[in-house]
């Protein structure tokens, strides 16, 4: 949910299109809501952060497919409309919605993040959600993470998935990531080789360094911890723990490298 400011003590009802600290309170539609879920592949028992979750929906939506959801709000009257609604939907105890301004908040431990922020907003947390948990997905309604012209990153972080609604229902794209690991300098090779990697978060360039040949990779990629390239016509796949990672290539032998510092 696009959301705003904080309430008085006693907070007026809230209603669509009020104008907030940060942004308006815009209701995003159950169709984008249910499309945003399922793009995240969201599983019973896991956890859902929504930034700026407005009147509560995508985190009660969320508790009834089974997970823990979160929704962090700054706008007292749109909280006390969460609970209440979370109680009416009887999902108040996979809920929980916290009255706090989303950049004070820690989104450690999250497996979901969901959000519909104006691009400025997404901008800015750009760089929080790089340093998440490789793993963590990200949905936004509306705004990606590329960037604007007066923005000096405007090559920002593509999406790795964009669906567009038709019909529209109001509000019709929705973006999803998947926070990559971060693979970027010099890798050793078992067998004595070098892979010598540079990241632009989940997009991957490099050169394979063996035998004393030197190619250049192509089509690489993250996937959370998943790295996957081609060279020399062989494509390889490897899984990344931390300052170690574990391959397979096409027609070879598994492989292993780490990093080195």
């Amino acid at each position: 949910m696009m959301s705003g400011s904080a309430w008085a003590a006693q907070p007026p009802t809230p209603v669509h299109g009020q104008e907030g600290q940060d942004a308006p309170w815009v209701v995003t539609p159950q169709e984008l809501v249910d499309t945003m879920l399922d793009m995240a592949a969201v599983q019973p028992g896991e956890r859902l952060l929504d930034l700026g979750s407005g009147d509560g929906r995508v985190v009660i939506t969320a508790a009834q497919r089974g997970l823990h959801a979160v929704g962090v709000e700054l706008g007292a009257g749109l909280v006390t409309m969460s609970r209440e609604r979370a109680a009416e939907a009887g999902v108040a105890d996979r809920t929980e919605f916290v009255q706090t301004d989303l950049f004070e908040y820690d989104f450690a431990g999250a497996d979901v993040i969901t959000f519909f922020l104006l691009p400025e907003l997404t901008i800015r947390l750009r760089p929080v959600f790089f340093d998440l948990r490789p793993g963590t997905r990200i949905v936004s309604n509306t705004w990606d993470m590329r960037g604007t012209e007066e923005d000096p990153e405007a090559r920002g972080w593509d999406p790795d998935e964009t669906i567009v609604l038709d019909p529209c229902p109001g509000f019709c794209s929705a973006h999803a990531w998947t926070v990559p690991a971060k693979v970027e300098g010099v890798w050793r090779l078992a067998d004595g080789g070098e892979l010598e990697l540079r990241q632009r978060y989940q997009m991957v360039e490099g050169e394979l360094r063996t035998a004393g040949r030197r190619i250049t990779l192509q089509e690489g990629r993250l996937d959370g911890t998943v790295l996957s390239f081609r060279a020399a016509g062989i494509r390889y796949r490897a899984e990344v723990d931390g300052s170690a990672m574990t391959g397979t290539a096409d027609q070879a032998a598994a492989w292993r490298a780490t990093h080195q510092p």
